[in-house]
């Protein structure tokens, strides 16, 4: 982020709601900015506001539509948002849910994930595909939308982290999210979209009152405002309230989070940290489902319910060593290994990791399924001799089988490789990614785990080394 210090001041001719969004965009002047834009009015006006900001700070725009596919209006509604994009020389693009039953789900109480959950953690994958880490996000969140949602989240009995509400930053999916229309009425919006004539679209599902957030918005708030005007600013303000308590307990979650990290383990492959079970445990049930959560939205992931937390700490408390509790959590997932507790990122597409041997030609090969790129260096005049390499047909292969392994500088004797990876204390998830390298059809290494001593080079003979990179680091990162 640009220092607040060298922020250009807005123009005089700017009004007051140009003014807001040039306050939340001028840090990110030199990022892409894309708007979520799905032609209602809310993100019609924020997508008219930047746009007329475009040329006082040089921005560059993209809009992203999510057709959900609810009503048979849906394609109508993309086509709308396209040509209104066109008409701003705004570049478009659009992404259709592939199934319907991901949307039309289940609410309030139901149990499970409802499809307005689902279908919004569809959206933000795909925003995540489309948008650099570098890049931001904007979104048409406003004041009646944090309001709503602070209620919203009230019934629901939410953590002090849920009824922080939205939040004007926040990093998800490895975005970063903005909301610049936070303290902003809906009803100024409106007022903006209909002053400039601009085309918007309505949404019928909108009077649906079996959605919990249209009763909020049709029933509960009019009766609010109608006893309390200022309902939705007192709920806001209530809101930024939970947001500084929720910085308090960030701050202890971290402390604890530091203190209870796994000392001592072996990466081979990358993944969003690990801790000690015994050190988890050791801390009041309140502060470990705090540094859970903590540790979760720190790494931009969605917040698993409570019931979820509470089960897994259960599973935790009442499992041994030898089990292994799982819970996902968005685009990750917390697994045991041994006494670590692991947050694994998910695999960047889906794609099963390879079963099949794979021909390695060239010096660098990517592995779709397990998320890697392997690549052959100059490693001087030690390492695999590049001979070997060069001329003999190099395969990867993932069935471990029995085989065994003359470690490379560690004696004579042969050894099972199944039992050096248990040795290795390296998760069983990472040893599935990791494929084994044959030579003309003898095995010769796994790459950062171990090589065999057939193919070492020899005194004079030059010498190679494989470097493994996990692919998902740079999308999170």
């Amino acid at each position: 982020m640009d220092d607040s210090k060298t922020r250009p001041e807005p123009p005089e001719e700017l009004d007051s709601l140009q003014r807001v969004v040039w306050g939340a965009l001028a840090p990110h002047k030199h990022s892409m900015i894309h708007v979520a834009f799905s032609g209602g009015i809310d993100s019609t006006a924020l997508l008219s506001l930047v746009v007329s900001l475009r040329s006082h700070l040089a921005l560059r725009v993209r809009a992203l539509h999510v057709n959900h596919g609810w009503t048979p209006d849906s394609d109508t509604w993309e086509t709308h948002c396209s040509r209104f994009c066109n008409d701003l020389v705004v570049p478009f693009e659009s992404y259709k849910l592939a199934s319907k039953p991901y949307c039309a789900g289940t609410q309030g109480g139901s149990g499970g994930k409802s499809g307005e959950a689902r279908a919004r953690e569809l959206r933000y994958q795909w925003f995540a595909r489309m948008i650099e880490p570098e890049d931001l996000l904007v979104t048409g969140h406003h004041l009646d939308d944090q309001g709503e949602t602070l209620f919203f989240r009230l019934m629901r009995g939410a953590s002090v982290r849920g009824l922080g509400a939205i939040r004007p930053f926040q990093r998800l999916y490895g975005l970063k999210v903005v909301r610049p229309l936070l303290d902003v009425p809906k009803e100024r919006l409106a007022d903006w979209v209909t002053e400039r004539g601009l085309p918007t679209v309505c949404d019928p599902s909108n009077w649906d009152e079996t959605y919990d957030r249209n009763l909020l918005r049709r029933q509960i708030f009019p009766a609010l405002q109608s006893r309390w005007p200022n309902a939705a600013q007192t709920l806001a303000r209530s809101a930024s309230h939970f947001q500084e308590a929720q910085a308090v307990m960030d701050d202890v979650a971290a402390d604890d989070l530091a203190r209870c990290t796994l000392q001592h383990r072996q990466n081979v492959l990358w993944d969003l940290g690990a801790v000690s079970r015994a050190a988890l445990l050791q801390l009041s049930f309140p502060r470990l489902l705090n540094v859970l959560r903590f540790w979760v939205d720190s790494k931009g992931l969605l917040i698993p319910s409570e019931r979820a937390l509470r089960e897994l700490v259960r599973q935790l408390e009442s499992a041994g060593q030898q089990s292994s509790p799982r819970l996902t959590v968005g685009a990750a997932e917390f697994r045991c290994y041994r006494d670590g507790l692991f947050l694994i990122p998910g695999a960047l597409q889906d794609c099963p990791i390879p079963r099949e041997t794979q021909l390695w030609e060239g010096t660098a090969v990517e592995v779709r399924g397990s998320d890697i790129a392997l690549r052959a260096v100059s490693a001087g005049r030690s390492g695999m001799r590049a001979s070997l390499f060069g001329e003999g047909t190099v395969e990867l292969r993932w069935g471990r089988g029995v085989q065994t392994v003359q470690p490379l500088g560690r004696g004579p004797h042969r050894r099972s490789l199944r039992k050096l990876l248990q040795e290795t204390s390296i998760p069983p998830w990472e040893r599935e990614r990791i494929p084994l390298i044959f030579i003309d059809g003898r095995f010769a290494a796994m790459p950062r785990i171990v090589v065999d001593e057939f193919c070492s080079a020899a005194t004079g003979e030059a010498g190679i080394k494989i470097l493994l990179d996990d692919l998902r680091e740079t999308r999170w990162k």
